[in-house]
């Protein structure tokens, strides 16, 4: 995309924006230009902005071949003052009807956002209008590319902890508007770990119940861990949502069932589906099942007792939590076992570092019976050759 480089105004392009925004109008009598002339002629070039911004809703009727241009010429005059709140006017007058010259729109916004300093905080503000109307256009396609880069341009516009609060948050509303339901959780997780350490984590207690319902609702979250490290969340621990977290954490159906049993009506109130949350649920303890039976045949019987499914189910299970990526499997239909040769660890506490110890010293063991092995081999060997060579000596 080219870059538009925006250059200052003299007064007679100042008065020939009012002079095309009046025709726009079919104003014959040019009320506008009257209006603005004299203060031009003042040299009040803040006032002229301002009257030219005000009235910059015109400009959307502008044709096609003349809207670029008679933005930029807008943009330049209103970046003379470089005030935040006269580019935010123009930005909402711009994205004020979606549906109409949308792609002229976004490359009138390009424009605005390429030629501003690299370290200006007024990107900011260009950058949340793009993303506005991207999701009001049904274009939000366009900017997901874009998202990468969000982290280093709040670094370099040097805006303060609160604007990027309030960015990552609107990423976060704008993209589940948008059906992009897990980057929308990620830019919330961001949004909520923003907060760590601060005198402000009391405040978040609603948009950390929704980290939690939208991590569980989600299909493609399989491991919660990184919940942990927010203190928002830790902040809710006295909390049925918090619980409800710890079970898909390192629980299993029977946890899940008590939990549900005890505090009835807790998923609907959280707008959770039950049945989705249940796969979720049997989905994971299977891989902790897998975990702790690691290369050990598991009967169908034993799955079917730990998911609460019927034996005839086993099969469907395993297949899916292989393709959920937890665990690599093999299934043995004649014997109605399945081995199960590798499982991601939900957690990886003290348990699971003493149960790797186990398996690590179990290796260890089984290397220095076979070295032995090994060893006891050569000396039979080394003793055979040496009778061979004696007996061959005699004769």
């Amino acid at each position: 995309m080219n870059i538009v480089t925006f250059t200052p105004p003299c007064r007679q392009q100042v008065a020939e924006l009012a002079t095309y925004i009046s025709s726009l109008r079919g104003d014959e009598e040019q009320a506008l230009v009257k209006q603005i002339v004299p203060v031009i002629e003042a040299k009040n070039i803040t006032e002229a902005t301002n009257i030219l911004v005000k009235e910059s809703k015109t400009l959307l009727e502008a044709p096609e071949k003349e809207f670029e241009s008679a933005y930029n010429l807008l943009v330049a005059i209103a970046l003379i003052e470089s005030e935040k709140a006269v580019l935010e006017q123009i930005l909402a007058n711009l994205i004020s009807e979606p549906t109409q010259k949308t792609a002229l729109k976004f490359k009138v916004l390009s424009n605005i956002f390429n030629t501003l300093p690299a370290n200006s905080p007024l990107r900011l503000s260009v950058f949340t209008a793009i993303v506005d109307l991207a999701v009001a256009s049904d274009d939000m396609d366009l900017v997901l590319p874009q998202l990468q880069y969000v982290p280093s341009w709040i670094s370099e516009w040097g805006v303060d902890a609160q604007a990027e609060r309030a960015l990552l948050l609107t990423l976060s509303d704008r993209l589940k508007e948008s059906g992009n339901q897990y980057q929308s959780l990620e830019f919330l997780l961001k949004h909520l770990t923003s907060f760590n350490g601060t005198s402000e984590l009391a405040a978040q207690k609603a948009t950390a119940t929704r980290a939690i319902v939208e991590s569980i609702a989600l299909p493609e979250v399989l491991n919660f861990e990184n919940l942990l490290k927010i203190e928002a969340i830790q902040n809710l621990k006295a909390e049925k949502v918090y619980e409800l977290l710890s079970v898909f954490m390192s629980g299993n159906v029977q946890d899940y069932r008590g939990l549900v049993a005890k505090n009835g009506g807790l998923v609907k109130e959280l707008g959770l589906e039950e049945e989705e949350t249940l796969r979720k649920i049997r989905l994971l303890s299977l891989a902790s099942l897998g975990s702790e039976n690691l290369t050990r045949e598991l009967s169908y019987q034993e799955i079917a007792k730990a998911l609460e499914v019927e034996e005839s189910e086993v099969e469907l299970w395993v297949i899916d939590v292989i393709r959920a990526g937890l665990v690599e499997a093999k299934l043995n239909q004649v014997s109605k076992s399945v081995i199960i040769s590798r499982s991601i660890y939900r957690t990886f506490g003290t348990a699971q570092w003493q149960q790797l110890s186990q398996r690590l010293n179990g290796w260890k063991q089984s290397l220095a019976d076979i070295l032995q092995v090994i060893a006891n081999a050569k000396l039979t060997t080394g003793a055979a050759v040496s009778t061979a060579v004696i007996t061959n000596t005699a004769n």
